[in-house]
This record gives structure tokens, sequence and C-alpha cells, in this order.
């Protein structure tokens, strides 16, 4: 019952999803971090991991689930709350927090349209080329008076991961913070997870002494 109330209590959705990847180096994504609950002090050192479940489509890809994934992001975030003075415990039970996280991921495609190259150059035939519905200015005439243009495509990784701080005596969120970010696909083997830990939990005040 604990376990399902936590849960309920940790129910904010991802609105947009964290870049996943199987290696770190020092490559990161476009981020941003958006705390929506602050807080200026915790009750204690000790925390506890308490599962969050998946909820969102972008959730059960099958990046964001790999177990060694998510083996090496939980430990990064370790990492980055060790840093801040906490002390991992097993026992729920017996920690000042509970913390839980959710991470998810999607595939998006941009596209963009420019004017084709030729031998010598841009095409610029007067800028516009106009028809029975109005004017463009993305088309240029080829050799043969042509309109033509060249569409180019640029697969991206968008993702998030949102971190939850719970007192556990009575389930209350005491913080709670969303890292969204987005990088090139050929790139997503490049994600620093201790660098995207340490973003994450930036604004979380330091553990008191104890």
């Amino acid at each position: 019952m604990r376990t399902l109330a936590f849960a309920l209590v940790c129910g904010t959705l991802l609105a947009t999803l964290v870049p996943v990847a199987h290696a770190q180096s020092r490559k990161q994504p476009a981020a941003d971090v958006d705390v929506s609950k602050g807080a200026t002090s915790m009750p204690g050192p000790t925390y506890a991991w308490v599962p969050m479940p998946a909820r969102l489509q972008a959730e059960l890809d099958k990046r964001a689930q790999d177990p060694a994934f998510r083996t090496r992001l939980q430990a990064s975030l370790d990492k980055a709350l060790q840093a801040k003075g906490y002390r991992r415990i097993d026992d729920v039970r017996k920690a000042d927090l509970a913390v839980a996280y959710r991470v998810g991921v999607q595939d998006v495609q941009q596209t963009s349209v420019t004017e084709r190259m030729q031998q010598g150059g841009v095409v610029r035939e007067s800028a516009v080329e106009c028809g029975p519905y109005g004017c463009s200015q993305i088309l240029s005439k080829g050799t043969e008076g042509v309109p033509t243009f060249k569409v180019h495509t640029v697969d991206t990784i968008e993702g998030g991961l949102q971190v939850e701080v719970i007192q556990p005596s009575d389930i209350r969120v005491l913080w709670r913070a969303l890292y969204r970010g987005s990088m090139k696909a050929k790139d997503a083997g490049k994600l620093n997870l201790d660098a995207v830990a340490t973003q994450t939990l930036a604004s979380l005040p330091r553990a008191p002494a104890k």
C-alpha cells in the first residue's frame, strides 16, 4: 500500500522527454530544467529510492525501460545526491526522504526546405514563384524554369527526466524538477548522464548536518 501511495503522489506527467543514451561522454543535449516545487531545506540526509510507474507511451520506450540504462541513470543520480551530502539507505521506513524518478524518450524528425544548389551557387530568380494560390519564397527556378527546392531532414531525440523528493511520513512532495532536452539522433550514444543528474538536481538544497 505504501508503494501504491507513492505512485499516486508522484503522478505529474512528463510533458517532454529526456534524450536517452547507453554511454557517457562530454556531449550534452540542448536542455533546460523546470523546478515546479522548490524548497530551502530538507528534513534529513538519508534517502531511499521508491518506484514511480510509467504512465506515458514515451516512458514505455524500450530505451527508457532498458535495465542497464536505468541502473546507470540511478547511479548518476546517487552520485549527484551524495555530492550534496545525502546518504542512501535501502529501507524507506527509516529514511528521512524518499526519492523517485520517471524517464521517457521519443524520436522527432525536423524538416526544413532550402533552395537547391546548382553549379553557379544558389539559384535566385527574382526570388519569388507565384501561382493561383499566391506566391512562395521557398521555390526557385532550375535550368529549365521549373521550380525546385531541397528538403533537409534532421532526426532528433527528445525527452525528460522528472525527479521527486518525498517526505515518507505523510507522503508529501517536498521538491520536484523536470529536465527536458533534445539532441541529434546520431549523438544519442554520447550523453553524459552524470551531467544530466547534476543539472537536474542543481537546485535541491544540500543535506542538513545530522
